[in-house]
């Protein structure tokens, strides 16, 4: 039978992980067994040095077009994207320079010293520990003003106003300028590397979902905080057993995601409670993985026991909205004109007044970051960008239900990265 997510992946998208489900029987139990295969990306689970020095000549190329003469980088997320060093963000101020030619150098505490001089960027300087005798900003800007741009054009990101005083005392005489949309605008579009990044998490993602449906189907009544210990433990069993690289690799707390269900599966963003699973429900599994920095979302939705018919409506006109945003995120479409029309499959249905969020929020590095699939959100749609689709119905007096897939933009439709299936016959889970 063909699916939607049959219909919507691409040649891409199926080499990346091919899914073979098989639906049996064994009395009342309706068991989903999946078998996965993965496409070889080489061998690091990680992005490598020689595509973070593709990434500094690409910035450098936009720092020309403004006129800049630097490029300081404070924000951990943009760190790791122009020069791939993974570090524990804390209140130690870490920063990236990006000079107008050559390679980048770091401003580091010491405590990261001896991990720095394990990758590429070899020029760095570091300081004891914070907070310091000199606040760490300025001693920054002081070091950058000394390498030659103490009179020169320096970008900078979101110069707050406690922050600009910091890095005007560290460089008088430069002139800041704010260039915080340089690197979140070439952060939406993702390269075929980062792609396959996100299908080796995805990879993760689908499993963990599969993880949870089987510890519901064997355990029967649990509780919330028992399906997220299992799904995390599981995992991260196969994470440790199966990476290559083990940077930049995460699973959503609490325990790994967010599994409501019966009425509760009507918040979406519902805290564990000690409810216990019954026949009836609907059952949502929100989970994700990261892998090399980059984040992915699998959340699909059951019913535990025979749907009822009102039930069946729920799910589908969720199903239909769904479908509807992940098809038409395609290049050139604007992103409210898809929420739009993905939103109203539900209107249509006649479940508008159990809407409560938008269709989609962008992926990648973060786990929400712009554009978003949302009203008042006018961004043309570019090729590789990502977004999440996850349209919900939600009825305060019965349940909700919601899935979401990580989804490519492409030129005539979405590229789907999930493999689990969708159809309301494959996600009946009987206990």
């Amino acid at each position: 039978m063909a699916t939607r997510r049959q219909f919507l992946r691409t040649a891409a998208g199926a080499a990346a992980l091919s899914v073979t489900a098989d639906v049996s029987s064994f009395g009342r139990a309706r068991r989903l067994r999946m078998t996965t295969a993965m496409a070889d990306f080489g061998a690091h689970d990680r992005l490598q040095p020689d595509w973070y020095r593709r990434k500094i000549q690409q910035v450098q190329a936009e720092m020309k077009k403004r006129k800049l003469n630097a490029l300081v980088l404070l924000d951990a997320t943009n760190v790791i994207y122009t020069t791939g060093y993974f570090h524990l963000s804390t209140e130690r101020p870490l920063a990236a320079l990006i000079p107008e030619s050559g390679e980048p150098a770091l401003f580091i505490p010491e405590l990261e010293s001896d991990q720095v001089k394990l990758w590429w960027v070899k020029d760095y300087e570091s300081y004891f520990d914070f907070p310091g005798p000199v606040n760490r900003v300025r001693w920054i800007f002081e070091r950058i003003a000394k390498r030659g741009f103490g009179g020169g054009r320096i970008g900078v990101e979101e110069p707050r106003p406690g922050r600009m005083q910091q890095i005007k005392l560290g460089a008088p005489q430069a002139t800041i300028v704010d260039a915080g949309d340089l690197i979140e605008t070439m952060r939406r579009v993702k390269d075929e590397d980062e792609l396959n990044i996100m299908r080796r998490a995805m990879y993760f993602a689908d499993f963990t979902v599969a993880a949870g449906r089987e510890f519901v189907q064997k355990n029967g009544s649990v509780t919330e905080d028992q399906i997220l210990k299992a799904t995390a433990d599981a995992v991260a069993d196969k994470m440790s057993k199966e990476l290559r690289d083990a940077v930049g690799v995460g699973v959503d707390a609490p325990f790994g995601g967010l599994v409501p269900f019966g009425k509760r599966s009507a918040f979406p963003h519902a805290t564990p409670s000690k409810d216990r699973l019954k026949s009836g429900d609907a059952l949502i599994l929100s989970l994700g993985a990261q892998v090399g920095g980059y984040n992915v979302e699998c959340e699909r939705s059951f019913c535990v026991g025979k749907p009822t018919d009102y039930a069946r409506r729920l799910y589908d006109a969720m199903l239909a909205a769904h479908d509807a945003g992940a098809e038409n995120l395609k290049a050139g479409a604007i992103a409210e004109d898809v929420d739009k029309k993905s939103l109203d499959q539900i209107r249509k249905a006649g479940f508008e007044k159990f809407l409560k969020h938008r269709t989609g929020h962008g992926i990648g590095l973060e786990a929400h970051e712009a554009p978003w699939i949302a009203e008042g959100d006018k961004t043309v749609l570019k090729e590789g960008m990502t977004f999440s689709c996850e349209p919900g119905v939600y009825d305060p007096d019965w349940g909700g239900f919601r899935h979401s897939d990580t989804v490519v933009v492409r030129k005539d439709k979405g590229e789907i990265l999930n493999q689990y299936p969708t159809r309301l016959e494959d996600m009946i889970i009987e206990i």
